[in-house]
């Protein structure tokens, strides 16, 4: 019995010793197309890197820096030989901005500034009707039904068709030459029968429409994430198909109502393509009553008011940003309670 103990004894001590004394194993170098591999995933990266760089980073840093400055593009001149003509004006644009009344964008248009903020903040009155469609859809879709496939695709349609095409399609039915006004006499875009509460709806309903895909099929890949044992143990204790959906499904599906309720109203403070094509160009010579606050600023920048139409931009990320913070302090608010 004690040879044994020792010769397991000597044995790990020989395995430790051998382990102690075995030569480091030598790195094995990249081969070369390991090299090559990496090469190429950093010149992608570079060149997505680059690309955010000159167009989002720098692109704001010459606008802020541009928002205190003289500049015009109406002297007609490259931007690297019309710094020389530039001098600094402090916060001269964005007082103009905010509280200088008149009726031009030079002079002063303050009205046009809250009157097109106003617009745009009345359009995202489609957030929730739009999310509320979506999530009542997606319930639906996710049931065991007969062609669920087939409604997520033409759901999905308006999404991925061409916002021009859906505009047209939109004028020629509420236009004042268009379908529905032969047929009811309504007309929500423009012309007799029409004014800004109907245009404004009309518009609504159009950019609802067109983006109930995309929120569809997020909502029904986080209703398909949803733990179904909880809603199982829900229905052995006696709980109805109402109280499961508010106590079980809506808990676990926040993540993806908030990220959607974020990214509507980034997308929304921003409007522009579809009221453009469907009321057309607009002029500064009007109120702009339902002309969005991202319209107004193209206006500007058409004008020539570079400097100006710099300051009404970021204007409008501090207010993005403002309100992206606000989403997520009580996100984190509910997140504690």
């Amino acid at each position: 019995m004690e040879n044994t103990t020792t010769s397991f004894a000597d044995a790990a001590s020989a395995a430790r010793i051998a382990e102690m004394t075995a030569p480091i194993p030598k790195k094995k170098g990249f081969s070369r197309a390991k090299l090559q591999e990496n090469i190429w995933g950093w010149i992608f990266v570079a060149a997505i890197l680059i690309g955010t760089t000159v167009f989002v980073y720098i692109s704001f840093i010459l606008s802020v820096w541009m928002s205190f400055t003289s500049y015009e593009s109406m002297v007609m001149k490259p931007f690297w030989e019309a710094l020389g003509t530039m001098h600094y004006e402090g916060w001269y644009h964005w007082y103009q901005v905010m509280f200088t009344p008149g009726t031009s964008a030079v002079t002063g248009e303050a009205t046009y500034v809250w009157n097109t903020l106003g617009t745009t903040v009345f359009y995202l009155i489609g957030i929730p009707i739009g999310m509320a469609l979506s999530l009542g859809i997606s319930v639906l879709l996710t049931r065991d039904i007969k062609f669920t496939g087939t409604f997520r695709v033409i759901y999905y349609i308006p999404t991925v068709a061409s916002v021009v095409s859906i505009s047209i399609m939109w004028t020629n039915l509420f236009g004042s030459n268009g379908f529905m006004y032969e047929l009811f006499g309504i007309n929500m875009i423009a012309g007799e029968g029409s004014n800004p509460w109907t245009q404004r709806w009309c518009l609504i309903i159009l950019t609802v429409w067109k983006g109930l895909g995309g929120t569809v099929v997020l909502f029904v890949a986080g209703l398909n994430g949803v733990n179904a044992s909880y809603k199982e143990a829900a229905e052995i204790d006696g709980a109805n198909a109402w109280q499961i959906f508010w106590r079980i499904t809506m808990p676990q599906l926040y993540p993806t109502i908030f990220y959607v309720l974020v990214t509507s109203v980034i997308g929304g403070m921003q409007i522009y393509v579809e009221p453009n094509l469907v009321f057309g160009a607009w002029d500064l010579g009007g109120t702009m009553t339902n002309t969005p606050y991202v319209g107004y600023i193209y206006k500007v920048f058409e004008d020539g008011e570079w400097a100006h139409a710099s300051a009404l931009g970021i204007v409008l990320a501090i207010i993005i940003f403002i309100l992206t913070l606000i989403q997520f302090a009580l996100d984190a608010k509910k997140e504690k309670d």
